[in-house]
């Protein structure tokens, strides 16, 4: 009879935990209005947090120190929304290997907007940009391996070392992986965005078979194959209408000192109607986002002005611009920190709008 009690009072206790779990998730309140999620860097801290469309209203979300779960955010890797706005996901960096160059070791994780529930997704070790689909059932994300060691990489040795990326899936609920893009040393392949019916799949290459030019190319996920999305460009991504298309483009500049820069673009989710939106020599622009209303787009400025000490220089800017290239707006530029990867968060009632200038 007294195991029996024991049985009761932990089936009782189970059920009470499970009560208070999910109570605190009902409680858990998600900021109204546009959000940005950005990763954060500064002083050793790099962390992800959501502002608002001024860069203001900072909320924690995950990482930040080397004692919290995951110790840091990956500043290379940009981040996801679901597409309801509840969740995102992002690369974790796990822990550094031994060795001289402490190789940093990375995990998809999602985390909710609130900043609670972390979770590690499971078969997803050595995985950077997490793209979630529309549904929600899964996440593509690149898988990269880079040893100057013989190895073996896709079933095959590498007596001089590998270097490459390729891309895959991973289902949430299964753990199932899907190879979409093959392994071949130095190809990269990097996955961006979905289209608003998760049929395609937009993908960066980069192919020393090409010269090393980036190109966009939307890749089918019936396996009915892959269409390049313009001759060269990198980062695409889908309006939340799935009509157009942003990336960014290398551009040279020629004058007194030779620059080679990328600014920001629009295109024609079928390639067509190329327009450049920004202009600035010297200043390299990255990570393009859509805002909810497809009206303006959220993107990374970095300064003139780098050093060995920061190389991608402090006080770089989180812009903002319409997507018909008016009105570029600087919405935030820390004096010790940059920011990386803004995605704005999808749902009812965030878009952001036109900005008026």
């Amino acid at each position: 009879m007294v195991q029996n009690d024991h049985v009761i009072w932990r089936a009782l206790g189970a059920v009470a935990l499970a009560l208070a779990l999910m109570s605190s998730v009902a409680m858990a309140t998600v900021p109204a209005g546009p959000r940005l999620a950005v990763v954060k860097a500064a002083a050793k801290r790099l962390e992800l947090v959501t502002v608002n469309r001024n860069g203001g209203d900072a909320l924690h979300l995950a990482g930040g120190g080397y004692r919290l779960r995951p110790p840091l955010v990956d500043l290379f890797s940009p981040v996801s929304w679901f597409a309801d706005g509840s969740r995102l996901a992002f690369s974790g960096i796990v822990r550094f290997e031994k060795g001289d160059d402490h190789e940093a070791i990375q995990k998809i994780f999602t985390v909710g907007a609130d900043g609670h529930g972390l979770r590690a997704i499971r078969g997803t070790h050595e995985g950077l940009g997490p793209v979630v689909s529309p549904d929600g059932h899964t996440v593509a994300f690149t898988r990269t391996v880079d040893r100057e060691t013989p190895t073996t990489v896709g079933g095959k040795s590498w007596k001089q070392g590998f270097q490459g990326s390729s891309v895959w899936t991973v289902d949430l609920q299964t753990g199932a992986q899907r190879q979409l893009t093959p392994w071949r040393a130095g190809l990269t392949a990097s996955a961006s965005s979905f289209s608003p019916d998760g049929s395609t799949l937009l993908v960066t290459y980069e192919d020393p078979l090409l010269l090393n030019e980036s190109q966009p190319v939307a890749l089918a996920l019936d396996g009915s194959g892959s269409r390049r999305i313009v001759e060269d460009g990198a980062s695409p991504v889908y309006s939340p209408d799935g009509s157009r298309i942003a990336l960014v483009r290398c551009i040279q500049e020629y004058g007194e000192n030779r620059e080679e820069n990328t600014d920001l673009f629009v295109v024609n989710a079928d390639g067509t109607g190329l327009r450049r939106l920004t202009r600035t020599p010297g200043r390299p622009e990255l990570s393009p986002s859509w805002d909810p209303s497809g009206e303006r787009l959220a993107y990374i400025r970095l300064p003139l002005v780098r050093s060995e000490d920061a190389p991608f220089g402090y006080g770089d800017a989180l812009m903002e611009i319409n997507a018909d290239g008016t009105c570029p707006t600087k919405v935030a530029s820390p004096r010790r920190s940059f920011f990386f990867n803004p995605a704005w968060q999808p749902g009812p009632s965030r878009g952001a709008g036109r900005i008026e200038c």
